[in-house]
């Protein structure tokens, strides 16, 4: 398996609610967006998996040990478009059954 990762964004959030810092106190989890087998892939690291201060061999490991958790990134978003497209058909066919173009 070859991971190319092409993206990892940190998340921040403060533990009392008062104003979030980008401080080691403060970070919650990693979002990384990679490659394999040329699909784009999706998976969010928690702190507790896999802390602030890692290598990037580290997180291929990470997500090689945790792939099955890992999501296509376009999965959700074709799946939208699949459901629009029905919906689209079932307005168009109730459109042309109310005006009397399909009998």
């Amino acid at each position: 398996m070859n991971i190319v990762i092409t993206n990892s964004k940190m998340q921040y959030k403060a533990n009392d609610g008062g104003v979030t810092r980008r401080i080691p106190e403060h970070f919650k989890k990693r979002t990384v967006v990679f490659e394999v087998d040329g699909e784009e892939r999706r998976i969010f690291i928690d702190k507790d998996q896999l802390p602030r201060e890692v290598s990037e061999e580290d997180i291929v490991a990470y997500i090689e040990d945790n792939f099955d958790d890992s999501t296509l990134v376009n999965e959700k978003y074709e799946q939208l478009k699949l459901e629009q497209a029905q919906a689209n058909a079932e307005l168009i066919q109730l459109i042309m059954t109310m005006s009397g173009g399909v009998k």
